[in-house]
């Protein structure tokens, strides 16, 4: 089943025995299912997230692509390796795993997503984005943990906003 609708994600809401919850969401640039995790039962804002996910365009993709190949360079760059990739193959490189909706006390009318990706130029941290709303990139960079859309991340160089 792919889970690209709302009412799909909610049906495969699974609860563990701490009160984590997971799902699983359709990404569909990556014609993959990914966990949605989330601490708490979901709520109106996370549901909206799943209706923002469901609503992000190629013109998003093309920011990611882009962010996510600098992050590429600037990494091999960092230890001295050669850029083996193009743009165009990034997709080839990395893949989404986990997913989780970020509220903001200081903007409480924009969605925050946060995805976790797996890369194959970082394999031991990986990589992370964080969206707001349909198309603006906060972040794209190495992976830190869940992203806290009140404080700007670390990471200066692949901070837009």
């Amino acid at each position: 089943m792919k889970p690209d609708t709302l009412e799909k994600v909610l049906a495969t809401l699974t609860a563990d025995n701490f009160g984590a919850i997971e799902a699983s969401i359709y990404f569909a640039k990556f014609d993959k299912n990914v966990r949605l995790v989330a601490d708490k039962q979901l709520d109106a804002y996370d549901k909206r997230c799943i209706e923002t996910f469901f609503a992000w365009r190629e013109t998003l993709f093309t920011k990611l692509q882009q962010a996510s190949f600098e992050y590429y360079q600037a990494h091999l760059d960092s230890i001295g390796e050669q850029v083996e990739i193009t743009s165009a193959e990034i997709w080839n490189h990395c893949q989404p795993m986990n997913i989780h909706f970020k509220s903001s006390q200081q903007d409480p009318f924009s969605t925050f997503i946060d995805v976790e990706l797996e890369c194959d130029w970082e394999i031991e941290h990986g990589m992370q984005w964080l969206v707001k709303n349909t198309d603006e990139l906060i972040f794209a960079g190495p992976y830190n943990g869940h992203a806290d859309p009140d404080r700007k991340l670390d990471v200066s160089w692949w901070n837009f906003a």
